[in-house]
């Protein structure tokens, strides 16, 4: 460990005991393991709070070892059934990010359409199913497929190369209105009522609040998960203006609301976006670009860390 201290920014999507699940196939994080992994650095590090790690960032607090700030993205339900448990009885805030029109509408995120198509039909099936509409909907968008290779493989490092070049061209090549109308069929034709499953999937506004109340914070992860530079400005100002303004309807008021970018690398989202994030008074926002944070980091695009390559 280095003399000067810095921030390491651990993130978390699905942690959930698979094999129970319906859906063994998901990938993210065991709970077992992520038992184990929040002991491991609770040993190591200082446990950072949102409010701690600004006050470091800003140059402000000087804390005696490395700080660790744990996050998670998406709402998801194990996010208030089992992960904040954990993290409460420890004395550890998790900062919890959510897509507004998952919880507010009762939608299923087309990434996350993805995902559970993807573990229920499995993958050659899935792709096949997806490239036959396509080829029928959008045949312009084909040629584009064999370009993106190496812009998947940066996107989706924790991929096979087929995967992540899937991946990318679902949810950065096609226009969100012919993906979301695709995968909506799809989805209903498997799973059928999409508002029933997303009841199931993410947390409400509710169990947000009961959150808050035990030292967790929530943060703004816009409101239709869509990648911010794929977005004409004027939807763009929309869908964050909407983010914002459900997370002060919805949630008790917070010293600091954070925001985490869907995607996350820096060409997932425009410079201009940190502008428009301090207007709407966000503190800060969380990109998914690798590495730990010291004083006078860019607080727009705050780095972070996979949980499976968290600091050991």
């Amino acid at each position: 460990m280095s003399n000067a201290p810095v921030l390491h920014v651990v993130m978390y999507h699905y942690v959930r005991d698979f094999n129970r699940t319906r859906f063994p196939d998901i990938k993210g994080m065991q709970l077992e393991d992520f038992r184990s992994q929040v002991s491991e650095l609770r040993q190591r590090f200082e446990m950072a709070t949102v409010e701690s790690s600004l006050a470091f960032l800003h140059g402000a607090y000087r804390p005696a070892r490395d700080l660790c700030l744990l996050t998670f993205d998406d709402g998801l339900r194990e996010h208030f059934d089992t992960v904040t448990p954990i993290l409460e009885e420890r004395g550890i805030q998790g900062v919890f990010f959510v897509v507004t029109s998952c919880l507010e509408d009762a939608r299923v995120a087309s990434v996350h359409m993805n995902h559970f198509l993807t573990a229920r039909l499995g993958f050659e099936t899935y792709r096949e199913l997806v490239m036959e509409r396509v080829r029928y909907l959008a045949p312009d968008l084909l040629p584009v497929l064999d370009h993106t290779h190496g812009a998947a493989r940066i996107t989706y490092p924790w991929d096979t190369a087929d995967v992540a070049q899937f991946k990318y061209f679902f949810n950065f090549v096609m226009d969100a209105a012919r993906r979301d109308q695709l995968a909506s069929l799809l989805f209903a034709e498997t799973f059928g009522c999409e508002a029933q499953f997303a009841r199931e999937l993410y947390v409400n506004w509710e169990e947000l609040q009961a959150m808050q109340c035990s030292g967790m914070a929530i943060g703004g992860h816009t409101h239709a998960h869509r990648a911010l530079a794929t977005m004409p400005d004027a939807e763009l100002a929309d869908d964050l203006s909407l983010c914002r303004a459900l997370l002060d309807a919805r949630l008790q008021p917070q010293s600091i609301w954070p925001f985490s970018y869907p995607f996350g690398k820096k060409s997932s989202f425009k410079p201009s976006s940190a502008v428009q994030l301090k207007d709407l008074r966000f503190d800060c926002a969380f990109s998914t670009e690798t590495g730990s944070n010291v004083p006078r980091s860019d607080l727009f695009c705050l780095r972070r860390v996979d949980c499976k390559n968290a600091p050991a």
